[in-house]
C-alpha cells in the first residue's frame, strides 16, 4: 500500500474528530479544510509539509504492515499522540489545529 497525502490528511481529521466527540462539524469537512489550507499555502511551504506528511503516513507501514491512513482508530491515535511529544509535534499541532477550527466553526 502506498502513501496516500489526502487519505492520510482525511485519516488525520477522522481521529482529531473522534477525540472531540461533542464538535459540530464533520470530519469529512475537516479534512477539506486541511487540503484547501494546504493548497493555499506558497510552494516552498506545501513541499517539505507534504514530504513529512508522507514520512508519518509511512513510519507504521515497518511495524505494522500498513501506513497511517489504513490502520485502525486506536493505532492511529497511539501513533498521533506518540508524534504530539516527539520531535514531529509541530507537524502534528498543524493538522490538530486546521482540524480543530474546521470541526468547531460554529
Amino acid at each position: 500500500m502506498l502513501p496516500d497525502f489526502a487519505a492520510t490528511v482525511g485519516a488525520l481529521a477522522a481521529t482529531v474528530a473522534e477525540r472531540e466527540q461533542s464538535a459540530t462539524g464533520s470530519p469529512q469537512t475537516a479534512r477539506d479544510f486541511v487540503l484547501a489550507s494546504f493548497a493555499a499555502m506558497p510552494f516552498y511551504l506545501r513541499s517539505p509539509l507534504r514530504a513529512a506528511t508522507l514520512i508519518f503516513d509511512l513510519w507504521p507501514l515497518f511495524r505494522r504492515g500498513r501506513p497511517f491512513h489504513a490502520l485502525p482508530p486506536a493505532q492511529r491515535r497511539a501513533q498521533m499522540q506518540a508524534w504530539e511529544a516527539g520531535p514531529a509535534r509541530m507537524l502534528m499541532r498543524f493538522y490538530v489545529s486546521l482540524s480543530l477550527v474546521s470541526l468547531w466553526h460554529d
